[in-house]
Order: structure tokens, then sequence, then C-alpha cells
């Protein structure tokens, strides 16, 4: 597969995995590597973008940098 369709594939997944949040996606062919960054609302969007992207590309190292950041007017969960 081309870079160009790899990187355009992997796109469309993180579109598809996390509406809340905005994540960038880095790809080194050569060294078979993709680095995402940014932000997400929740640890389960940020896992579910990783498998997502995982699911396109094996034999590629994934490294995830995606912070989870708690979106403004989600409420936070409380323990009592």
């Amino acid at each position: 597969m081309r870079e160009d369709e790899l990187y355009r594939r992997i796109l469309e997944a993180v579109d598809q995995g996390g509406e809340d949040g905005h994540v960038d996606v880095g790809i080194s062919a050569e060294k078979r590597i993709i680095t995402l960054t940014g932000h997400v609302c929740s640890r389960r969007i940020q896992i579910d973008i990783e498998d997502a992207v995982e699911r396109l590309v094996s034999g590629f190292t994934i490294v995830n940098m995606v912070k989870v950041d708690p979106c403004p007017g989600r409420p936070l969960p409380t323990l009592h």
C-alpha cells in the first residue's frame, strides 16, 4: 500500500473512532512507525482509535501519545 493511501485509511479510522477530541497521525514508512498525538475525551475512545489503526497496519509499531482530557460539558464521574 502506498504511503498516501495508508495515511488516508488511518485518518478515516481515527475519525470513526473519536468523535470528541483531536488526533494527529504521523507515519514513518521507512521505520514502520505510526505516531498518534492529540487529545480525546475518554480512555475508551483512545483505545478504540489505537485498535482501529492496529487492524489496518500489521507490522507497524504504534506509538500512542494521545492524552485523555475530559471534554467540557461532559459530567465527570464522582465516587461516593
